[in-house]
């Protein structure tokens, strides 16, 4: 009975699906003064998992990468208009904030994988540069249906930036004297055998 008990919450356990949250980039690598897209994903269950609310706070050293304030985008609807539904973007230090809302609109459902939101980075510093999510604080990562009043489960997905210096490694010409040095001396000898 323990076994049957056990292998039917396994398979209830395994079936359920979350919805699945993910940092793309453009370029996994760059040089010091490119550019490179970062897009945040998402793949909803598009009869499930429909929201009306969404936050959501992606973490990375933006001292070192400059966000293009312009390039801020999403697919998710928006009314400039009447403001229902509305995306609204807001770049902190540290992190760059996606928050959109939809009163009496309806909820938000696509059963294909979107863009929560994108924008440009350009690389300032060299380094190893982490984009990161804080599902800890719910003041910085929510998707809420008021409908159902039920939390939508999650598997997040995060990248790394690599930015290097953008100058090639010193590769050593020859020695143009010592190649001299060595003609001439060849023809010394020639001259001295002949």
């Amino acid at each position: 009975m323990k076994k049957l008990l056990l292998t039917l919450a396994s398979l209830v356990a395994f079936s359920s699906q979350a919805a699945v949250i993910s940092v793309d980039l453009a370029e996994s690598e760059i040089a010091v003064g490119e550019t490179t897209t970062v897009n945040i994903t998402g793949a909803f269950d598009s009869q499930t998992e429909a929201f009306d609310f969404a936050l959501l706070s992606v973490f990375f050293d933006n001292s070192s990468l400059l966000v293009d304030s312009l390039s801020l985008g999403s697919d998710l609807p928006s009314d400039d208009v009447f403001f229902d539904p509305y995306v609204e973007f807001s770049e902190n230090v540290g992190d760059v904030t996606m928050g959109w809302y939809s009163l009496f609109a309806g909820a938000y459902t696509n059963p294909a994988p979107f863009s929560l939101f994108s924008f440009d980075v350009t690389a300032t510093a060299e380094g190893v540069f982490d984009f990161t999510f804080d599902t800890t604080d719910m003041l910085s990562f929510d998707f809420f249906d008021s409908a159902t009043f039920a939390p939508i489960a999650f598997e997040i997905s995060e990248a790394s930036l690599t930015v290097t210096d953008g100058v090639a490694a010193d590769v050593s010409a020859p020695q143009t004297a010592l190649l001299l040095s060595l003609a001439m001396g060849g023809l010394l000898v020639a001259r001295r055998r002949s």
